[in-house]
């Protein structure tokens, strides 16, 4: 079934010859009208984990080593981790360390009420632990953002740790020209009364939501960034605390100090917010194959929760994740792809191939833009495709006006919704120039009551 969204619903006579053909035909079924680069779904994720793999090897081979055993006390571990990563280069940090005590780093951010930190990072080092598995690995106990990175023009790595509790984030970034996390267990984060929550991995340059007034300094971050294979807990949040797995705010500066970042393999649990949550970047960003469950308590500090969260400028693609959502808030979103800002529009995102669960509380009365999948605002050229929604809420799969934004010229291809509750597509008033592509059921202009399902 093809339609427009000004069209009348259909249901499709085969059903069962789409989905069989669906794949093979996709990337054909493509809209010739727009400009979205078709190139974009033949993403290989296979590909891409090898050529992640070299690169992790390349940036390994470092000429300065240390290494530093933990005593468990931190008047002794905080100094020597600090004069370690202070001579840059590789070094090892081995056993148990307490970070317990009050931070004396200011950060970049502290006029964004930003705390202070434990451990600044100012130049190229890879910081990497020890351990054959991720409860063996070499612990960081406790701190207040253990790791504060404002390394202009470094590269920096920090691989196979445990933060056990940390206070408001495990890891701060300002600014760097090429950054790896990966192989690291978080396991609970202290919320942090100033942050309001806490942030498990925060890649942010300007401290809060960027504006187009207020932009922050996107050209600190440039370069390969790499989030992969950690395993995040975020619990210890509640209903008062914004807690959010990983963030990325302000980054990258086209055309000449880009960002290329790869978000892929983490697991991540237990967030009140965004799980992964994108605001304006300059630059390439992946969002692939995370696992996501994000517990039962949401946040009632900020409307409009989403598991995967992507907005404003940059070139997206999200594809091959896994996300289970729980939250009870009434308008709690899967993934949600928008723009406020008419001076940032979101354009030629592709969201493809990703498992989406919603499963709220029986009895969840849901909102207005409660949906498995949510295009809003300011966007256009947007390919939404492929998907497999399941579970309940308003619509699997919803296109809305958002902040004076009117979606246009966004293509819904072949998503299974046959084992969700709810309607299948939904189009807010206005909504016009949208390719359907088979969806059994269309909503048009709100015209789904929001109800309990």
């Amino acid at each position: 079934m093809m339609m427009a969204a000004s069209g009348t619903a259909n249901r499709t006579s085969s059903p069962n010859k789409i989905a069989v053909s669906r794949r093979r035909t996709l990337i054909d079924l493509m809209p010739r009208r727009t400009n979205m680069n078709r190139a974009l779904l033949a993403v290989d994720v296979r590909v891409l984990s090898l050529f992640l793999g070299v690169l992790l090897l390349a940036g390994s081979a470092m000429a300065h080593s240390t290494e530093v055993v933990g005593t468990g006390h931190a008047d002794i571990d905080i100094p020597a981790v600090q004069a370690a990563v202070d001579q840059g280069g590789a070094v090892t940090l081995r056993g148990r360390f307490s970070f317990d005590q009050p931070p004396t780093v200011l950060t970049a951010l502290a006029g964004m009420q930003y705390p202070a930190a434990t451990i600044r990072i100012s130049k190229s080092v890879a910081i990497s632990g020890v351990g054959r598995d991720r409860d063996d690995l070499t612990e960081i106990e406790g701190g207040t953002i253990p790791f504060y990175v404002e390394a202009p023009g470094a590269d920096v790595s920090i691989r196979a740790l445990r933060f056990e509790h940390p206070i408001a984030e495990a890891i701060l970034v300002y600014s760097a020209a090429g950054l790896t996390i990966t192989s690291c267990k978080i396991d609970g984060i202290v919320p942090s009364s100033a942050l309001g929550g806490s942030i498990a991995i925060d890649i942010d340059t300007s401290g809060a939501v960027p504006t187009p007034g207020q932009p922050g300094h996107p050209e600190n971050i440039s370069g390969r960034v790499l989030i992969a294979d950690n395993d995040i807990d975020v619990s210890g949040g509640s209903v008062a605390d914004n807690t959010l797995g990983i963030t990325v705010f302000s980054v990258g500066e086209s055309p000449n100090r880009e960002a290329d970042l790869f978000i892929s393999g983490n697991r991540i649990s237990n967030t009140t917010e965004p799980a992964i949550n994108f605001r304006r970047i300059g630059g390439r960003a992946h969002i692939e194959g995370n696992v996501i469950h994000t517990g039962p308590i949401s946040s009632q500090k900020a409307p409009r929760p989403e598991v995967i969260r992507v907005v404003n400028t940059g070139s997206y693609v999200v594809t091959h994740n896994s996300i289970e959502c729980e939250w009870p808030d009434p308008e709690a979103i899967g993934i949600g792809v928008f723009s406020q800002f008419s001076a940032w529009p979101m354009e030629h995102a592709v969201v493809l191939d990703n498992d989406v669960i919603m499963s709220p509380p029986a009895g969840t009365v849901f909102g207005n833009f409660s949906a498995g999948i949510d295009v809003r605002g300011f966007t256009r050229d947007n390919v939404i495709a492929n998907n497999r929604i399941r579970g309940r809420a308003r619509a699997a799969i919803a296109i809305d006006v958002f902040k004076g934004g009117t979606p246009t010229n966004n293509a819904l291809l072949l998503n299974e919704v046959d084992d969700f509750e709810g309607v299948p597509v939904s189009f807010g008033q206005g909504v016009t120039d949208t390719l359907v592509l088979g969806q059994q059921r269309i909503a048009e202009n709100h015209k789904i009551a929001s109800g309990t399902r």
